[in-house]
């Protein structure tokens, strides 16, 4: 149910295409998300305390146009390493979850409600789930349910990793 903010909504499309000449933001398709250039804008208020904490202050290009996709967008983004892009799959799939467990909370055994699947890296599916155990954690800090995470990875003990898949989000 997340939208950009009406304000920037009703700005003109070419204000949004000068942003994205301004950033070298390339998009193709129809009823394209504007690109929003401050997290504030993109409505993250618990999660800005811990972008603050990890020295992220302003969102990267791929983020401008990227996060908002929360508005329920499929997209491909293409953007160098250490770019953000992580945080544009992430910070959506979180906030969804969220936001589900607001309105019905999940039992135990339910789930997952959201999946990434990473390449056949195990140190980037770490730290894909790292940063989002760790924004999760920071909403529970803050007020929010409980966010189960889970990291399941080949070749490591099958058991083990059923057991704490059970109930994920």
């Amino acid at each position: 149910s997340w939208a950009a903010p009406r304000y920037i909504l009703n700005m003109p499309e070419t204000r949004h295409e000068r942003v994205r000449r301004k950033f070298h933001i390339l998009v193709d398709g129809d009823g394209i998300p504007p690109p929003i250039k401050s997290f504030r804008e993109m409505k993250f208020p618990p999660i800005l305390k811990g972008l603050k904490k990890k020295g992220i202050i302003h969102p990267t290009p791929i983020q401008i146009q990227g996060i908002p996709t929360l508005s329920g967008r499929d997209m491909i983004g293409i953007a160098f390493t250490g770019s953000g892009k992580t945080l544009v799959f992430t910070l959506p799939i979180i906030m969804f979850a969220l936001e589900q467990e607001k309105r019905l909370p999940f039992f135990k055994r339910e789930g997952p409600y959201g999946l990434i699947i990473c390449p056949s890296q195990r140190e980037l599916a770490r730290q894909t789930h790292g940063i989002i155990d760790y924004y999760c954690k920071l909403l529970e800090e803050e007020g929010a349910p409980l966010m189960r995470t889970a990291l399941c990875i080949g070749g490591m003990s099958v058991k083990e990793q059923m057991e704490v898949i059970k109930g994920v989000h």
